[in-house]
């Protein structure tokens, strides 16, 4: 263990951002129907409020809402990732189980986080729209901090802009990506499953299906950041 956090440290920039992609999409690959029915904690209601606001005839609001839940939601089906793949790479069983458990037992502080971020990056993108992106990137590391070394919401504001700051541009660069891979991925479903679905169904499986394409490495940035500098 001491000899990767040590490979982990001395990792030129452009190695930990590969090392984060390489190893998040090898673990998708390998338990990718496991992280679909997690990626369904936040695709499920996701896809229901989205259909809901279709019916809101004020645009600019509809668009906030929309924003809003995903800035909220996506985080705490994040977290229950970021366990079950700590398992995986851990090599423990029940990672799934391990998961929801975790998700439930710690929903109240995941939440209640979220919609603090949540607000945190909406302040800083009025803020003439940068100070909301840096917001969004320091705190990409808060659900690890919470479900898996159990800090409070205060530690872990603290943990995530401790592991993130050194870094930015490459969490910055993964987030791109790996958002950007996922939007490809999504209108590929479409166009290969509409045909056969629409609506709703549609809507969710797209969903559980790209999902675990942005879960996945940017769990594994926090795991391997994290084992690297320690606690």
């Amino acid at each position: 263990m001491a000899t990767t956090s040590t490979n982990h440290t001395s990792s030129t920039p452009t190695d930990e951002l590969s090392v984060w992609l390489r190893d998040g999409w090898k673990m998708m690959f390998k338990h990718f129907p496991a992280l679909v029915v997690i990626a369904l904690v936040a695709d499920l209601p996701l896809t229901f409020l989205g259909r809901a606001t279709e019916n809101i005839s004020n645009g600019l609001l509809s668009t906030f809402v929309t924003i809003s839940s995903i800035a909220v939601i996506t985080p705490i089906a994040k977290a229950a990732a970021i366990v079950a793949i700590h398992n995986w790479d851990e090599g423990e069983e029940g990672a799934i189980l391990t998961a929801f458990q975790a998700l439930v037992r710690n929903f109240h502080i995941l939440l209640a986080t979220s919609i603090l971020w949540c607000i945190a990056v909406f302040v800083g993108v009025g803020l003439l729209i940068i100070p909301g992106i840096v917001v969004l990137m320091l705190g990409q590391c808060l659900m690890g901090a919470i479900i898996l070394e159990k800090r409070s919401i205060r530690d872990s504001i603290k943990r995530s802009r401790s592991l993130v700051k050194p870094r930015f541009w490459n969490v910055l660069a993964l987030f791109a990506i790996v958002q950007a891979v996922a939007g490809i991925a999504s209108g590929i479903v479409d166009v290969v499953v509409g045909s056969l679905i629409s609506g709703v169904p549609l809507d969710i499986l797209t969903r559980a299906l790209t999902s675990p394409i942005a879960f996945a490495p940017l769990a594994m940035m926090f795991l391997r950041t994290s084992r690297a500098l320690g606690r």
